[in-house]
């Protein structure tokens, strides 16, 4: 079979992936394999072409014959004509947190701002469907003082804690990412079809899915597209979570990504609708209990992309669980945390809401003696919370010496424990 002649530019090779979507449907390794071994999508479609790839299976090779180049090419050119935005795995505009999952997407389908899928301060909210009001008013309020501080909030459009998320984050004048679990054109659930809209029209949201334009939404997209949704954010927060909730999905995705996880505790540890977050505190999840304990958690590991300025508290509403505010319930004014002082001498403030640490005196400035003890002390330091994989495989230290250690260190003064197995300099 003669080869065709090359496209020379990536708008013309679009039509190849579309083709290889249709093929093989989303989320498939196996054509992430293929194209690894190949140059270009339009090498696979070739191949295939020609009966080169022995190993396809009976469904791929029918599928083969069920879709056309021409199909995928009418595809392209509806995307095209409705600003829709095809991004593929080896284009700059593809997320490059989504890159380095397990089974990325070779194919996304976007409307709206893309920047948005570049912002290193994300974070995932997800829950029921049904919430309780507990959770609702949580949601509202993390996801708007998130929002207000420059974090975009990523989430699956879908009703209840989604929906919740989605619309506080843009009320609180930040912005929205929706992981959809059909084609982006496809109208599910119809109550959000104004918050697409709001979330277009406005520039501060993005609609996006791996599913093709009018693919509907069958149930088995969601858990597959939940890869997605916590891969695009630093963090994922369970706001609620029964025992069979599909937010576990996205939560054991976080975990499978290494991605941080937050859990809001229970409002009643008797209630069924909260038997899914329990387990997850209980394996070391970061309890959720304000907005600024997501501040502080990127705050130590992202400093270089946090404002500070927008990080500070704001005399916004604290959260009231009898729902009124008064004024000894009130959050005080905080001063501005970056000072001009702290620019000209280089150091960096915490968010006014983390209490600092003192400043060391002699004693709490020293080191141990014990020379590998002084290295973990050092690291500690100078890198602020950190896994204690991290600080083996930094040190090069056996793990189980490394623990050992970190034990006489916390004994001592020098280091103290978080949630997950992370250590800090005390």
């Amino acid at each position: 079979m003669e080869l065709q002649t090359k496209p020379e530019t990536p708008e013309e090779m679009l039509r190849y992936w579309v083709w290889l979507s249709l093929v093989f449907g989303a989320g498939s390794t196996a054509l992430l394999r293929y194209l690894q071994r190949a140059d270009s999508p339009q090498d696979v479609y070739e191949a295939m072409q020609a009966g080169m790839l022995r190993d396809l299976p009976p469904n791929l090779q029918k599928a083969m014959t069920e879709h056309s180049l021409s199909e995928a090419e009418s595809i392209v050119y509806y995307c095209r004509k409705n600003n829709v935005a095809l991004l593929t795995i080896d284009s700059e505009a593809y997320p490059q947190m989504l890159r380095n999952i397990a089974a990325p997407p070779v194919l996304l389908t976007a409307k709206g701002n893309l920047s948005l899928l570049h912002n290193p301060l994300s974070v995932a909210m997800v829950g029921t469907r049904r919430p309780s009001p507990y959770t609702e008013r949580v949601t509202a309020w993390i996801a708007s003082e998130l929002g207000a501080r420059g974090f975009t909030i990523v989430s699956g459009c879908a009703k209840g804690v989604d929906t919740v998320a989605h619309t506080n984050a843009l009320d609180g004048g930040g912005s929205t990412v929706a992981v959809l679990g059909c084609g982006i054109n496809v109208n599910y659930p119809r109550e959000n079809q104004a918050l697409r809209e709001r979330m277009i029209s406005g520039g501060e949201g993005l609609l996006i899915s791996e599913y093709l334009p009018g693919t509907q939404p069958f149930p088995a997209n969601f858990p597959k597209r939940n890869r997605i949704l916590s891969g695009l954010a630093n963090a994922t927060a369970v706001t609620e979570a029964a025992a069979r909730s599909g937010s576990l999905v996205t939560a054991q995705c976080a975990n499978d990504q290494g991605r941080h996880l937050f859990c809001v505790p229970p409002a009643d540890i008797f209630d069924t609708r909260y038997a899914g977050v329990i387990p997850m505190l209980r394996d070391g999840a970061y309890p959720l209990m304000s907005y600024e304990d997501i501040l502080m958690v990127y705050y130590s590991r992202y400093p270089q992309y946090m404002d500070l300025q927008k990080a500070a508290l704001r005399n916004s509403e604290r959260l009231v669980f009898s729902g009124e505010q008064t004024a000894e319930t009130a959050a005080p004014e905080q001063p501005e945390i970056a000072s001009k002082e702290a620019a000209v001498s280089g150091k960096s403030s915490i968010p006014a809401t983390v209490p600092e640490a003192p400043a060391p005196s002699g004693t709490d400035a020293a080191l141990p003696e014990d020379p590998d003890a002084r290295r973990i002390v050092e690291f500690l330091r100078q890198s602020g919370e950190c896994y204690a994989d991290d600080i083996a495989a930094a040190l090069d230290m056996d793990l189980s010496q490394l623990l050992s250690i970190l034990t006489l260190l916390e004994l001592d003064g020098y280091a103290e424990s978080l949630f997950g197995k992370q250590y800090r300099a005390c």
